[in-house]
Protein backbone atom coordinates (compact mmCIF):
# COMPACT_ATOMS: atom_id res chain seq x y z
CA UNK A 1 0.00 0.00 0.00
CA UNK A 2 1.29 3.47 -0.77
CA UNK A 3 0.33 7.02 0.17
CA UNK A 4 1.23 9.98 -2.01
CA UNK A 5 0.55 13.60 -1.06
CA UNK A 6 1.02 16.74 -3.13
CA UNK A 7 0.47 20.17 -1.59
CA UNK A 8 0.59 23.05 -4.04
CA UNK A 9 -0.13 26.74 -3.94
CA UNK A 10 0.34 29.14 -1.10
CA UNK A 11 1.88 32.59 -1.41
CA UNK A 12 4.96 31.30 -3.25
CA UNK A 13 3.06 28.79 -5.37
CA UNK A 14 5.34 26.04 -4.10
CA UNK A 15 4.82 22.31 -4.51
CA UNK A 16 5.65 19.70 -1.86
CA UNK A 17 5.33 16.05 -2.73
CA UNK A 18 6.00 12.95 -0.63
CA UNK A 19 5.37 9.23 -0.87
CA UNK A 20 5.14 6.54 1.81
CA UNK A 21 5.32 2.83 0.98
CA UNK A 22 3.65 1.11 3.92
CA UNK A 23 4.92 -2.31 2.83
CA UNK A 24 8.51 -1.08 3.22
CA UNK A 25 8.16 0.10 6.84
CA UNK A 26 10.18 -2.30 8.98
CA UNK A 27 8.86 -1.15 12.37
CA UNK A 28 5.56 -3.01 12.86
CA UNK A 29 4.19 -0.47 15.39
CA UNK A 30 4.82 2.40 12.97
CA UNK A 31 3.24 0.45 10.10
CA UNK A 32 0.13 -0.16 12.26
CA UNK A 33 -0.10 3.57 13.05
CA UNK A 34 0.08 4.43 9.34
CA UNK A 35 -2.55 1.82 8.46
CA UNK A 36 -4.83 3.18 11.20
CA UNK A 37 -4.52 6.68 9.76
CA UNK A 38 -5.29 5.35 6.28
CA UNK A 39 -8.40 3.52 7.48
CA UNK A 40 -9.66 6.66 9.22
CA UNK A 41 -8.95 8.87 6.19
CA UNK A 42 -10.13 6.47 3.45
CA UNK A 43 -13.86 7.38 3.71
CA UNK A 44 -12.92 11.05 3.34
CA UNK A 45 -10.75 10.31 0.31
CA UNK A 46 -13.51 8.27 -1.31
CA UNK A 47 -16.12 10.97 -0.64
CA UNK A 48 -14.15 13.62 -2.55
CA UNK A 49 -14.22 13.46 -6.35
CA UNK A 50 -10.74 13.16 -7.87
CA UNK A 51 -11.58 14.93 -11.13
CA UNK A 52 -13.28 18.04 -9.74
CA UNK A 53 -10.92 20.83 -8.74
CA UNK A 54 -11.57 22.30 -5.30
CA UNK A 55 -12.62 25.90 -4.79
CA UNK A 56 -9.55 28.08 -5.12
CA UNK A 57 -8.73 30.47 -2.31
CA UNK A 58 -6.18 33.17 -3.03
CA UNK A 59 -2.79 32.05 -1.70
CA UNK A 60 -4.37 28.88 -0.31
CA UNK A 61 -3.08 25.35 -0.65
CA UNK A 62 -4.59 22.60 -2.74
CA UNK A 63 -3.96 19.04 -1.57
CA UNK A 64 -3.96 15.89 -3.69
CA UNK A 65 -4.00 12.76 -1.56
CA UNK A 66 -3.70 9.26 -3.02
CA UNK A 67 -3.92 5.93 -1.25
CA UNK A 68 -3.24 3.18 -3.75
CA UNK A 69 -5.75 3.79 -6.58
CA UNK A 70 -8.00 6.23 -4.68
CA UNK A 71 -7.28 9.94 -5.12
CA UNK A 72 -8.93 13.15 -4.01
CA UNK A 73 -8.14 16.81 -4.51
CA UNK A 74 -9.23 19.19 -1.79
CA UNK A 75 -8.65 22.79 -0.71
CA UNK A 76 -6.85 23.62 2.51
CA UNK A 77 -9.96 24.80 4.37
CA UNK A 78 -11.63 21.42 3.75
CA UNK A 79 -8.61 19.39 4.90
CA UNK A 80 -9.68 18.35 8.37
CA UNK A 81 -9.42 15.50 10.82
CA UNK A 82 -7.81 12.21 9.81
CA UNK A 83 -7.26 13.29 6.20
CA UNK A 84 -5.19 16.29 7.31
CA UNK A 85 -3.33 14.14 9.87
CA UNK A 86 -2.46 11.58 7.19
CA UNK A 87 -1.38 14.19 4.65
CA UNK A 88 0.73 16.20 7.06
CA UNK A 89 2.47 13.10 8.40
CA UNK A 90 3.20 11.91 4.87
CA UNK A 91 4.79 15.26 4.01
CA UNK A 92 6.83 15.20 7.24
CA UNK A 93 8.00 11.61 7.18
CA UNK A 94 7.60 10.41 3.60
CA UNK A 95 10.20 10.20 0.87
CA UNK A 96 10.32 13.40 -1.18
CA UNK A 97 9.46 12.77 -4.83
Amino acid sequence: MFIEVVRSGGIAGSIRRARVDLDAIADEASAREWRGLVEQARPLILSQPAAVAPTRVRDGFVWTVSVDESTCQIDDASMTGPLRDLAQRALREGRRV
